[in-house]
């Protein structure tokens, strides 16, 4: 017998949903009894993350939801899914830029950010190229140059500007994004000097 969390998790874990549907007579049964559900119960279809179709009586807020099965023929989402198991793009995942020496020597790297595009509460982070690549249509997605090395003053100024530009359509992305992240000054330049100090006195 599936659980109210068993019955939660199909409800968020959802691509899409239909609501609000109507049971005929005889064409489903409830799946913790076996009984058939009367004609005209309120219903929903549920598309999960999993590629799988679900059908769960009520709606998407109701808090007294049962799992039902179809009786008579799948539908055919469901005879593609039995058939062949469908595939998803990955989703992507949080990854740090890591720069190379060669990236310093070079001055700037390719940055690249995804967002989700289905909750805008859920905070903007950094993916890898390969995520980059393989985008899931789910998210939006970002990529930009941003200085790791140069003058200081220069480098603040040239991420800020990259940042308000960014702010636009990806908010809340100044938070894991400020103008010297992974900036490094040149090799025993006045700015890396004052950064080893710096080092220095918090050891």
């Amino acid at each position: 017998m599936a659980n109210r969390q068993q019955i939660q998790n199909i409800k968020i874990n959802i691509e899409r949903t239909i609501q609000g549907l109507r049971t005929k007579r005889r064409e489903f049964k409830y799946d913790d009894t076996g009984n058939f559900v009367k004609p005209g119960a309120l219903y929903s279809i549920y598309y999960t993350l999993m590629k799988n179709e679900r059908f769960l009586t009520g709606t998407l807020d109701s808090t007294s939801s049962r799992i039902i099965t179809p009786t008579g023929k799948r539908s055919l989402f469901g005879q593609y899914s039995k058939i062949k198991k469908s595939t998803r793009t990955p989703y992507p995942k949080i990854t740090q830029a890591t720069p190379s020496d060669s990236d310093y020597r070079i001055g700037e790297i390719t940055r690249y950010f995804t967002h989700s595009g289905n909750d805008k509460s859920k905070p903007v982070f950094e993916i890898s190229k390969e995520d980059f690549d393989n985008q899931n249509s789910l998210y939006n997605y970002t990529s930009f140059q941003w200085r790791i090395s140069g003058k200081k003053e220069e480098v603040i100024r040239d991420n800020s500007v990259t940042i308000r530009g960014l702010q636009v359509d990806y908010p809340g992305i100044n938070k894991v994004l400020f103008p010297l992240q992974l900036w490094k000054p040149p090799l025993n330049s006045p700015d890396d000097i004052e950064k080893k100090l710096s080092l220095m006195k918090k050891d």
